[in-house]
């Protein structure tokens, strides 16, 4: 486990700094000055950050295939909704044929679980497409998010912010020789392994709104892939 704790060196300068608490025992690590894990910190999320310019674009598509979806969900739940009637008209005829006397009972039977074992498929079929409607938009546009606010954190460091942010989406962090670090979720260890693909001019200094062909393919490796998570241990 880590500790934060202060002292003041001989000029009489009070800092923050980070050691083992030594719960488990001896421990040979040396301690951090927060300034030196903030700063490594900043760096770990300037690896896994897009700037404004391609977080911007990334929120935009997303809404298009938002709405994409929305328009391919409502001509399925319509469809569905078609077939939950039609099946539903088909009973009632059956029920109707039977009590007239036009068809015998065993036979009545037959049809009748046939039709309700259908009818019971399609309303199932019904309730799962609409609870699994969208469920990848929101994690998607979250990701982009985070990758957003990575990279507001690398370039606006606001220490509380940047503790929780490292909360919410790190993985196994930890301080070892004097060196800060912590998993991402995979999408952003992707983007840490692709952004030397991207255009090395800076965003800021193209006027456009709309991202080049190698911008938008930049994570393609060998293809284009357009479609597309502080310190607490140590020993």
């Amino acid at each position: 486990m880590i500790s934060a704790q202060w002292t003041t060196n001989r000029h009489g300068t009070k800092y923050r700094y980070y050691r083992c608490s030594k719960k488990r025992g001896r421990c040979s690590q040396s301690y951090l000055q927060e300034k030196d894990l903030a700063e490594q910190i900043k760096a770990r999320l300037q690896t896994i950050s897009l700037c404004d310019r391609y977080t911007d674009w990334m929120l935009a598509k997303v809404k298009e295939w938002e709405r994409e979806e929305i328009g391919a969900s409502q001509s399925e739940v319509q469809n569905l909704s078609n077939k939950i009637k039609a099946s539903e008209a088909r009973l009632e005829k059956l029920i109707s044929t039977y009590l007239d006397g036009d068809i015998p009972k065993e036979i009545y039977l037959k049809k009748k679980d046939e039709n309700m074992r259908a009818l019971a498929a399609l309303k199932e079929g019904m309730k799962d497409f609409e609870s699994g409607r969208n469920k990848w938009v929101e994690p998607l546009r979250e990701w982009i998010l985070d990758t957003k606010q990575a990279d507001f954190l690398a370039n606006n460091p606001d220490f509380h912010k940047m503790k929780l942010f490292v909360q919410k989406i790190g993985t196994n962090p930890m301080v070892r020789d004097k060196s800060a670090r912590f998993g991402a979720p995979v999408p952003s260890e992707f983007v840490a392994k692709r952004r030397r693909f991207l255009p090395h001019s800076a965003p800021a200094a193209r006027s456009s709104d709309f991202l080049s062909e190698a911008e938008v393919t930049f994570g393609g490796e060998g293809g284009i892939r357009t479609h597309g998570a502080l310190a607490s241990s140590t020993h």
